[in-house]
């Protein structure tokens, strides 16, 4: 028989072992469960990462790529998110409840304009964050998303670069014989850029070669009878290669504060601006030295606003197929750029200056995008990228480019700086509207909360 202070002793040494094994149990379950929370964490950051990434290659824009992560983590109620994107690349990292802090880098080696996987993957994000699946499930659809993403066949792509070049070869003031001329040399360029393509040329020389293509391709043309006006032909063509979006999109991100990835864009455009100059003005020169009986600096033909209205909305289409938008939205969008050529020839016949006019041209455009964007539930790009085609200043490059090659540096420097003038007032138009409608969505939204919360 055991004593009984003894057994109490004994006893008492029993439930301190019990309780310090249910500790070290309820440790272990606490140290799963954490576990299980900084997966989560991972995955879900991993996702989020994973899908603006998808987004950069399609061409989204920078403010809409760091939204779809800050968007997403939200969702899901963390809120102590960090997003930082540029052109080439995605930096983002969270803070978990226990205080760990998460980092994912994500670099884009290339990507291309796809609109209709910035409606896709735009799509998704809102799903994601209406429905907050589990990652398995989101991950699930992210797969589905990317391979419902269309592309359009081979013909199609050249058939887009040959109205690129007929449509522009027309609104900028050539006739027949110059749009067919100038359709045929956007075709070249067409195959100039996918053989370059596949060969990964940087982007300097592959501008350079495809201009110089370019240049020698219209000015034959022109020896041999096919066309009269040899630089409306490269000027309609040109369109192909300006970075006409690039530059206003570069301009937007440094207004907007993304400055970085504004002043990477910046960078960009002004190497495929060199390359082009360099590259048009080689081939046109070695041209012309064999065939110096094409006339140069012939006059345009001055069009009714009618005719380059329809010539714009063809170059148009030629884009929105280049991009690869798909749908009953490339209708709206091809009205788009019926809308914003007539508003700039209207301002300016009203006596304001071409910036000015521009300015405006570029806001008619994207509040005519901003409001299709909410009225179809698609993104606000698509519509505004077709709607600003016939803005872009390719004349404006092109003579900047032929002024340098014939050593007219004063005459280029003018139109130099008034075509740089012109892609600014783009700029600065479509950043007033789209900032209006994103501070009202954002009112809209506040007042939403407060009628909850009343």
């Amino acid at each position: 028989m055991i004593p009984s202070e003894k057994r109490k002793i004994l006893y008492s040494k029993k439930d301190k072992i019990a309780l310090a094994e249910q500790a070290i149990a309820a440790q272990n379950e606490a140290d799963k469960a954490r576990e299980k929370d900084e997966d989560f964490y991972e995955e879900l950051l991993e996702f989020s990462v994973s899908l603006a990434n998808k987004l950069q290659a399609c061409g989204a824009e920078t403010y809409r790529v760091e939204e779809t992560i800050n968007r997403i983590v939200a969702a899901y109620g963390i809120e102590r998110v960090d997003a930082f994107v540029i052109p080439s690349c995605i930096m983002a990292s969270l803070e978990t409840d226990g205080g760990r802090i998460i980092t994912k880098i994500r670099r884009l080696k290339s990507g291309e304009t796809m609109l209709d996987g910035i409606e896709r993957f735009t799509a998704l994000s809102r799903r994601i964050c209406a429905e907050t699946p589990d990652m398995q499930e989101a991950r699930r659809l992210l797969r589905e998303t990317e391979k419902k993403v269309c592309r359009y066949p081979l013909w199609i792509y050249y058939l887009s670069a040959f109205l690129i070049g007929a449509g522009f070869g027309i609104f900028f003031g050539g006739g027949i014989l110059e749009a067919i001329a100038s359709g045929i040399s956007c075709t070249a360029i067409g195959a100039s850029l996918k053989f370059m393509g596949r060969l990964h040329a940087n982007t300097f020389f592959t501008s350079f070669v495809c201009s110089f293509i370019l240049g020698i391709a219209a000015n034959v043309l022109t020896a041999i009878g096919l066309c009269k006006n040899a630089d409306i032909a490269v000027i309609g063509a040109i369109m192909l290669l300006v970075p006409g979006f690039l530059f206003t999109n570069s301009l937007r991100d440094v207004i907007y504060g993304d400055t970085m990835s504004g002043l990477n864009r910046l960078v960009q455009v002004m190497i495929i601006a060199v390359a082009l100059a360099f590259g048009t003005s080689s081939g046109v020169s070695l041209t012309r030295h064999f065939f110096p009986d094409i006339v140069a600096g012939m006059q345009p033909i001055d069009h009714p606003l009618w005719i380059q209205c329809i010539a714009g909305v063809i170059g148009t289409l030629g884009f929105g197929l280049m991009f690869n938008m798909h749908g009953k939205g490339l209708p709206f969008a091809l009205l788009g750029s019926a809308i914003s050529w007539p508003v700039c020839v209207l301002m300016m016949r009203l006596g304001l200056a071409e910036p000015v006019a521009y300015l405006l041209g570029a806001a008619a455009s994207a509040i005519y995008a901003e409001i299709m964007a909410r009225i179809r539930k698609y993104p606000a790009t698509s519509y505004l990228m077709c709607a600003l085609v016939p803005l872009i200043p390719g004349s404006g490059i092109y003579y900047t480019m032929d002024f340098i090659r014939r050593g007219m540096l004063s005459e280029a420097y003018d139109k130099g700086m008034m075509t740089a003038a012109i892609a600014g007032s783009m700029a600065v138009g479509v950043l007033l509207v789209s900032t209006g409608f994103r501070m009202w969505g954002v009112g809209k939204q506040n007042r939403l909360k407060k009628k909850q919360k009343a």
